[in-house]
């Protein structure tokens, strides 16, 4: 609570005193209390989903630079994206570091790149690298699920949704619910809302494998291997993982399931408090063409549709877990990654 005051001696200035709400007194006392405690990862998630905060903004506020740096290292992938861009005006949503927007200022002069972010925060960091570098993208805080709020329908070249749409999927609700199919269906519908005839959607995220029925063994290699997927089983928010303990270091798991455990425990210890609260895949192959006809209609047409393994995993994971099939045969991971792109007619 702020309280204006004014001093007789000093009558051009105006002076504040400041008081906590009882409500504020009490979150501090929660957060100090917290941070004594081995748990105080979990509390502070506990206070942003109380207060409808994205987990971008804990985690980027935390370590901004640590965040960013991380996202421009994946400049090779994204070149990739650069392949299937058409028209003048691209937007890209949910820019990270910003590596695509350089990436396309520098491949693609004739272009005007767009980053569209939720984040105040990544926001500002990117405003104030655009200004440091005397960049010539833009970047806009604004909602992937409204963007014709901040761009002009029918304007829009190309809109890329690089590893985002996972995020909308487990982060934002809809409707009161998050790990919503509907929360990608209404992002599919804005972009193509806003692109011209002829412009395109494209997407990489994460993809499911099918059969989904498919089961796997999976035995853990290091000490604490069976700990992390118990703990992981407990707290995973996408959905109830499934897995049989076949002995004291190897489990039988639905793929989808150990895929899941598997993305979080690459990452380790550090990224376990984030990963843990987001879903990477949320469609098979089969389901994710069939889910944008329903959602787009025939005016979208799907020209590119491929899948992969991730380049890093196997490597990764290689002295750390034994990834097998019903009999003990171990076999390749499968894919963890799709590409995308929609053409609108």
């Amino acid at each position: 609570m702020l309280r204006p005051y004014a001093k007789e001696h000093l009558p051009d200035t105006v002076f504040f005193q400041f008081q906590f709400s009882a409500a504020a007194e009490k979150l501090i006392e929660f957060c100090m209390e917290a941070e004594k405690s081995p748990l105080y990862e979990r509390a502070v998630l506990l206070l942003f989903d109380l207060f409808e905060l994205r987990r971008d903004a804990f985690d980027r506020f935390h370590n901004e630079d640590t965040y960013l740096s991380q996202m421009n290292n994946t400049a090779d992938y994204k070149a990739v994206i650069l392949e299937h861009v058409i028209g003048k005006k691209v937007l890209d949503i949910g820019p990270g570091g910003g590596v695509l927007l350089d990436l396309l200022e520098e491949r693609m002069p004739e272009v005007t790149p767009i980053g569209i972010d939720i984040s105040s925060n990544v926001v500002e960091a990117l405003r104030q690298r655009k200004q440091r570098e005397g960049r010539q993208w833009e970047v806009l805080q604004g909602d992937a699920l409204n963007l014709e709020d901040f761009v002009e329908a029918g304007t829009v070249g190309t809109v890329i949704f690089s590893s985002i749409l996972h995020e909308l999927y487990s982060y934002v609700p809809l409707n009161g619910k998050k790990f919503n199919h509907d929360t990608v269906s209404a992002a599919l519908r804005s972009a193509f809302d806003v692109l011209s005839v002829g412009g395109v959607i494209i997407i990489r995220d994460g993809i499911m494998t099918e059969p989904t029925a498919l089961l796997r063994k999976v035995r853990l290699l290091e000490e604490d291997g069976m700990a992390w997927l118990e703990r992981y089983a407990k707290d995973f928010a996408g959905r109830q993982l499934q897995y049989q303990r076949l002995g004291e270091e190897e489990v039988l798991m639905p793929v989808n399931d150990a895929m899941e455990f598997l993305y979080t425990y690459t990452w380790g210890e550090e990224a376990y408090i984030h990963e843990v609260q987001e879903q990477f895949g949320y469609f098979t192959p089969t389901e994710f063409a069939s889910f944008i006809e329903q959602t787009l209609g025939k005016q979208a047409k799907i020209e590119v549709f491929r899948h992969y393994l991730q380049e890093g995993y196997t490597e990764a994971l290689r002295d750390r877990v034994r990834f097998m099939d019903e009999s003990g045969q171990e076999v390749a991971l499968p894919d963890s990654t799709c590409f995308i792109v929609i053409r609108k007619e």
